[in-house]
C-alpha cells in the first residue's frame, strides 16, 4: 500500500512521557521516516482530525487522557482505516489489539521500531 514511499511515511508518535517520546523521534527519523509528536491520545485525535498525511500511529497503552492506546487504536481503526497503528507498553501481558495492530514490548529496541515501519513502508 506504501511502496515505494518508505522515506515520505509520517508516524505520529503518541507517548506522555517526554524523554521516551523523544527517543521514539529520534529513532524514527534516524530510520528516514517522518515523526510528529502528541502527549496522548486526545492529542492525538486532534492532530489526525487536522492532518491527512499521517501513515503510522506509534502510541504507548497506558495514558492519562480521556482514552488509552488501546482505545485510540479502535478509533483509528474505524475513523482512519488506512492509518497503520504500532502499539507499545512495558506490562508483562499483551493485551487484545485491534486486527492489524502490531506490539513492540517496552524497553523495545530502535531497530525494532525501524523494522516495523520498514515493513508497514514496503507493505
Amino acid at each position: 500500500m506504501l511502496s515505494g514511499r518508505s522515506k515520505q511515511l509520517k508516524v505520529l508518535v503518541v507517548e506522555d512521557e517526554v524523554f521516551v517520546r523523544l527517543m521514539a523521534v529520534d529513532a524514527i527519523e534516524e530510520a528516514g521516516f517522518c515523526a510528529v509528536e502528541a502527549s496522548d491520545a486526545d492529542e492525538a485525535i486532534t492532530v489526525l482530525e487536522d492532518r491527512s498525511d499521517i501513515d503510522v500511529v506509534f502510541s504507548d497503552i497506558k495514558m492519562p487522557g480521556s482514552i488509552d492506546g488501546l482505545a485510540l487504536a479502535d478509533a483509528i481503526k474505524h475513523r482512519w482505516p488506512h492509518i497503520f497503528t504500532i502499539l507499545t507498553s512495558g506490562h508483562l501481558t499483551m493485551p487484545d489489539l485491534p486486527p492489524g495492530t502490531t506490539f513492540l514490548q517496552k524497553p523495545y529496541r530502535a531497530t525494532w521500531l525501524a523494522s516495523s515501519l520498514e515493513a508497514i513502508a514496503n507493505a
